[in-house]
């Protein structure tokens, strides 16, 4: 089983909180483990880019955007906003 790599996009790895970007991370890999699971990659080959739709989740006082390319095994988060 392939591991998920999360593409933090632009942001810089001091601006969000090493807590919450672990807790962040360790969600998405469940995640993904249930999409590699789930033979989903395999169902739609490999010949071209698959991206998700945009998903939200909140952690503690942050809420994050993010896609699932499966194509590259990643979660590209698109935006980070804390509420604090």
């Amino acid at each position: 089983m392939t591991q998920l790599r999360v593409d933090w996009e632009l942001f810089s790895s001091g601006w969000i909180p090493d807590g919450v970007r672990g807790a962040v991370e360790r969600y998405l890999a469940v995640l993904w483990q249930f999409l590699d699971c789930a033979h989903v990659r395999e169902a739609l080959g490999r010949n071209g880019p698959f991206r998700s739709e945009q998903f939200a989740l909140t952690m503690e006082q942050w809420n994050f955007t993010y896609e699932i390319d499966l194509a590259r095994g990643a979660a590209v988060v698109r935006d980070a906003r804390s509420d604090a």
